[in-house]
């Protein structure tokens, strides 16, 4: 269908890169839907060739649902050197980390904090201030929500013993 030097799967992942001739040859693969052959199954594939990493700067974030220390996010600026493999050598495959590994300290998120020098210690605190009052309103509005279906819960237990007390006849 298509010559040595193109291949069908190249195709699917970079049409913009073919000539004209190619997308012609590529579209007389794919069979039509009124085509007999149309029953045969496609396969589709997305694959790579290289892995590029690119490392981000960890600056203070504003999630207040950290576990504990100081939320971090990652800040726009990068290290330009890049890091790119074949996917090949990168296939060592590891084993997955529960989301208890995945955690990060208190200490952990400081040290990685003080790597970078554009946060200072106010911002810190004031991070670290805004994050624990939010906290604080969270806790008040789940302790408020409890209390409050409590209420509607003693309620309707006595609206039932009500109920069941009128259904009952009267003793002597």
């Amino acid at each position: 269908c298509l010559s040595a030097d193109v291949t069908l799967k190249s195709c699917l992942s970079s049409k913009s890169l073919l000539s004209q001739a190619e997308s012609q040859a590529v579209k007389n693969c794919i069979p039509r839907r009124n085509s007999l052959s149309y029953d045969s199954k496609i396969v589709k594939n997305v694959s790579f060739s290289k892995v590029r990493v690119r490392e981000y700067e960890v600056t203070l974030g504003d999630n207040p649902s950290v576990s504990s220390g100081a939320p971090l996010s990652l800040g726009w600026r990068y290290n330009p050197e890049e890091k790119v493999s074949d996917i090949e050598d990168s296939e060592i495959t590891l084993p997955r980390r529960s989301s208890a590994e995945l955690r990060l300290s208190y200490d952990e998120r400081h040290l990685r904090l003080a790597l970078n020098p554009t946060v200072t210690s106010a911002e810190l605190t004031s991070v670290l201030r805004s994050t624990s009052e939010v906290r604080l309103q969270r806790k008040e509005s789940l302790n408020e929500l409890r209390e409050e279906r409590r209420k509607k819960q003693q309620l309707l237990r006595n609206m039932m013993r009500i109920r069941v007390a009128g259904q009952l006849p009267a003793q002597a």
